[in-house]
């Protein structure tokens, strides 16, 4: 094998920040739908507040989910808990919250699901938010589940979770730009690779395989082209629509 990593079995739908598609991302209420909807894996963001705190968040920014223009990281966990998360989708979510990281995984633990943490840090916090996940599921994650998925497009927090936490599985993740992919793989102990699902073929996808690497991807909202990868030996979709996704792939 490519990799020293422990192998994945990847399952064949991921929920994207939750049931994106219906219910405000990275929140608990798009979590919750996600169960719903019958997933057993999700694919969620975590950066740091400005204490340290992990987060369940995806911009840099609060504009778009807050239409606050600031930066994340500038901002308190006590501070980032008074603004709004939910209304921007639909005011029947007002009132829903910005999750701690430790939020988010009791309520993995207490459901069965397991996580594909995305490590997604703001600018400048590549090591130091790794090292605060890690920290934080090395308290609280039972010893006896499966131990949850790193995935980051950012080099640097696989490396610290490669060095702090190696029997975690890692996800290389991957948008258009595949240069050096197997040697950041190969370097990084990667167990899969996901990547956006316009750059896969039937070629790539076996090129992966005979690399050692599972495969997944991302964001794929249409059942026919779900159906399409998985023909072609794509092992996981990412998706905002996990229950139609589940359905098609019965």
């Amino acid at each position: 094998m490519a990799n020293a990593t422990p192998l994945v079995t990847l399952p064949k739908v991921q929920a994207h920040r939750g049931a994106k598609g219906v219910r405000p991302e990275n929140t608990m209420a798009s979590l919750r739908e996600a169960l719903d909807q019958g997933v057993h894996w999700t694919e969620f963001d975590v950066k740091l507040s400005k204490d340290g705190v992990p987060i369940i968040y995806h911009d840099q920014d609060l504009k778009r989910t807050s239409g606050i223009d600031e930066l994340v990281k500038d901002y308190s966990f006590a501070e980032l808990q008074d603004i709004e998360a939910g209304a921007w989708f639909e005011e029947k979510y007002r009132g829903e919250k910005i999750p701690s990281l430790e939020e988010f995984l009791l309520f993995h633990i207490e459901h069965d699901l397991h996580p594909n943490i995305e490590l997604k840090p703001s600018d400048g916090e590549e090591e130091e938010t790794s090292r605060r996940v890690v920290e934080l599921l090395n308290k609280i994650w039972p010893k006896h589940l499966d131990k949850p998925l790193f995935s980051s497009f950012k080099l640097k927090s696989l490396e610290v979770v490669r060095d702090l936490a190696p029997d975690h599985p890692r996800g290389l993740l991957l948008y258009d730009d595949m240069t050096d992919w197997q040697e950041n793989a190969k370097r990084l102990e990667c167990s899969a690779i996901h990547l956006w699902h316009k750059m896969y073929t039937p070629e790539l996808v076996k090129e992966i395989k005979q690399a050692g690497y599972a495969t997944a991807t991302y964001t794929v909202n249409d059942v026919d082209r779900g159906v399409e990868l998985v023909a072609m030996g794509v092992e996981s979709i990412i998706t905002d629509f996990p229950g139609d996704m589940i359905a098609a792939l019965k």
